[in-house]
């Protein structure tokens, strides 16, 4: 008798639920893509307590802005910015160590500094429903673009600690929702809050700047008066140099004295810092703000160039849509956390753009999808094909972009599915996420996964 009466008071239950969903499907997505983002982002939220990958630097970092000591990174301040930013309203103390990988966390600080990232991780799946949305997608095509971000185990293992690539992509493709949102109800608001996230993206890594480029190519392209082309580039371009300038302001503002990074700078540079070895020098001219403001992006520009090193898990750009060279964050015995994509959508979405470039050829594709279709297609290769020219070591994380490109190229092979078919997807991804679950949250290995790197020399 209990368990017919759960059974009859769930179904009441339920069925209240599922005609709404289906009364609201936009706020039912939304709402459910959320959750599942936040449940995916946050499970075993905090392990390991120890650091992992790059976290030994980004944690350094946040260190010095509240020490006001002065650092050099070869990125833009913004994601370093709002990890220290957000740790503030906490009371975080800058005294754990960041020495090496393995290193254990002495307090519960760490747990401040892992949260904002996790948080703008689990907004994506949300964002790239929406874009699905704005590219006259349908609502089950969109939502399964929206599970594909949430299933996909790189982009969880990215979020997941002290990493500013989240943020990256966030804003990037936050724009990119807004302005075609914009380009759909011409609402001025929507051209600014296109130009801010644009600029927010470049000011966490200069990838980012791709999502800006794209906008300002198609607005002076467009068959409009050569005057309304002209003001809405500026305003792009204006919001966007507004927030990438700010940023570097605010760091200016915290890092006052000596640092680490001290040796990049020029003896000009160094004599604004407090307790600076040319602070008191009267032959040294201290430089002004906007000298600054160059100077250390010339420097940037210049240790990008000359990181020429390799790495044991380095990778080429042209093996990242095959995902050969995965990277291992952090190991422990048999619990190792790698950033492993899932390999269903990581290929999945590989075919997807070969597919679309196909249906661009033989013109096959729906009218009304014709703009989104060549819009995500110039993104994916604008984001990725610019890497051939990089002789610097680079990772697979340099992928992140153009990958969210590439699921959206895949939408459209999607869209044509049936429902059936579409629900199978769903099954086949979720498969694809258990299979690397292990390597993302760093619980022991399975068997098949395990046999799997055997037999893949270059995933181990």
């Amino acid at each position: 008798m209990r368990i017919k009466t759960l059974i009859k008071r769930g179904g009441s239950i339920i069925k209240p639920v599922a005609d709404w969903a289906k009364s609201r499907p936009t706020r039912a997505s939304v709402l459910a893509l959320l959750i599942l983002g936040f449940a995916s982002r946050f499970w075993l939220f905090g392990y390991p307590n120890q650091a992992v990958f790059d976290e030994v630097y980004f944690g350094k970092f946040a260190n010095a802005y509240y020490l006001h000591s002065y650092f050099f990174d070869i990125h833009p301040p913004l994601g370093k910015l709002l990890i220290a930013g957000f740790v503030w309203f906490f009371q975080f103390n800058p005294t754990q160590s960041f020495a090496t990988i393995g290193t254990t966390y002495t307090d519960n600080g760490y747990l401040f500094l892992r949260f904002l990232p996790g948080l703008a991780s689990a907004i994506l799946p949300v964002i790239f429903y929406l874009i699905g949305k704005q590219l006259k997608l349908k609502q089950r095509t969109a939502l399964l673009i929206g599970l594909a971000v949430l299933l996909e185990n790189s982009l969880i293992t990215q979020g997941r600690f002290i990493l500013i690539d989240s943020f990256l992509i966030l804003f990037g493709f936050a724009s990119l929702w807004a302005w075609l949102v914009w380009r759909n109800t011409r609402s001025r608001q929507w051209l600014i809050y296109t130009g801010l996230l644009a600029g927010a993206s470049m000011s966490v890594k200069w990838t980012g700047i791709v999502f800006l480029m794209l906008y300002l190519v198609v607005e002076f392209l467009a068959k409009a008066p050569v005057r309304g082309r002209l003001k809405r580039v500026g305003a792009l371009l204006a919001m966007s140099l507004f927030i990438y300038a700010s940023s570097f302001l605010i760091q200016f503002a915290l890092l006052t004295k000596t640092g680490e990074g001290d040796a990049f700078m020029t003896p000009g540079f160094q004599k604004t810092l407090e307790g600076s070895q040319y602070q008191s020098d009267a032959n040294i001219r201290a430089i002004t703000i906007p000298e600054k403001f160059i100077e250390l992006n010339y420097q940037m520009y210049d240790s990008n160039r000359r990181l020429t090193a390799d790495h044991p898990y380095g990778s080429s750009w042209y093996t990242w849509p095959i995902m050969q060279r995965p990277i291992a964050y952090w190991v422990m015995g048999d619990n190792q956390i790698w950033l492993f994509g899932n390999p269903i959508i990581w290929w999945g979405s590989s075919i997807g753009v070969l597919a679309l470039v196909v249906e661009m050829i033989r013109r096959t594709i729906k009218k009304p999808q014709e703009f989104g279709g060549r819009l995500v297609l110039a993104g994916f290769l604008a984001s990725w094909l610019p890497f051939a020219t990089i002789s610097r070591v680079m990772f697979l994380y340099h992928y992140f972009i153009p990958l969210g490109f590439a699921i959206l190229c895949t939408a459209y092979l999607i869209d044509r599915m049936s429902a059936r078919s579409q629900f199978t997807s769903t099954i086949v991804m979720l498969f694809g996420f258990l299979l690397i679950f292990p390597f993302t949250y760093g619980t022991t290995s399975n068997i098949l996964f395990t046999w799997l790197r055997t037999i893949i020399p270059t995933w181990r």
